[in-house]
């Protein structure tokens, strides 16, 4: 892969709803893919779309039909055309950034397990890069952090502050279009690193039937900002 490192942040890019969308369509095509040199690992993606070297591209990778696809964020380090007489298929080589080394590890381990392995998630996750504030249930002192991605079962979080598993935590997020903050209350999972960052996932909490909606009110309307690019 390319060791071109440029900006890449410790949170989603702006705008990364935009960014194109490649498909990485099973365990088998994951691994054979997948690439851990130049650092920050990366995959290659088949695929005959011209999309420039450089750019920033969202790769939605899914592994077997029961597990909810995983996005995680990359440059295009390189091309290749395809060549139909040597049996070569055209591609691009992804590098993922920096930030993003929570979640392919995730995948690589799950990939690498197999059938012995199955991911806890039952809701598909939305991409995004939204700011929030957070603090452990009981804590007046609240953090800053990034809101990575989304679903009706948890959340993944990024931010400068530690926490610990099982810790329960109040997330604060204002979803476009919202005149303050929301508030939900939810359960570390697992903790990580990504580059000088903390991670940790978040399985939802919610108390009541209103808890409930307000995590489908949320994804709701982060949804309909998504405008995917079809492979």
């Amino acid at each position: 892969m390319s060791r071109d490192r440029r900006d890449d942040t410790a949170s989603a890019p702006s705008g990364a709803a935009h960014f194109p969308e490649l498909i990485v369509k099973n365990t088998r095509e994951f691994l054979a893919g997948f690439q851990p040199s130049g650092g920050n690992g990366g995959v290659f993606c088949p695929t005959r779309r011209n999309i420039t070297v450089g750019e920033m591209v969202a790769v939605k990778v899914r592994l077997g039909r029961r597990q909810p696809p995983m996005v995680v964020y990359g440059r295009v380090a390189w091309r290749r055309p395809g060549r139909h007489i040597l049996k070569i298929r055209a591609g691009i080589g992804v590098e993922f950034l920096a930030s993003e080394r929570a979640k392919w590890e995730y995948l690589l381990d799950l990939a690498r397990a197999g059938a012995s392995a199955h991911s806890r998630r039952r809701h598909e996750r939305i991409p995004v890069d939204l700011p929030i504030s957070w603090r452990p249930v009981g804590k007046l002192e609240g953090f800053s952090g990034h809101l990575r991605d989304v679903g009706r079962g948890g959340a993944f979080v990024l931010s400068s502050a530690t926490v610990a598993i099982q810790e329960r935590v109040v997330l604060e997020i204002a979803p476009p279009g919202a005149e303050v903050p929301m508030a939900f209350i939810g359960r570390v999972a697992w903790t990580g690193h990504s580059g000088s960052e903390n991670v940790f996932g978040i399985e939802w909490r919610a108390r009541d039937a209103g808890g409930g909606r307000r995590i489908k009110e949320l994804v709701r309307r982060l949804a309909d900002l998504q405008t995917p690019v079809r492979e």
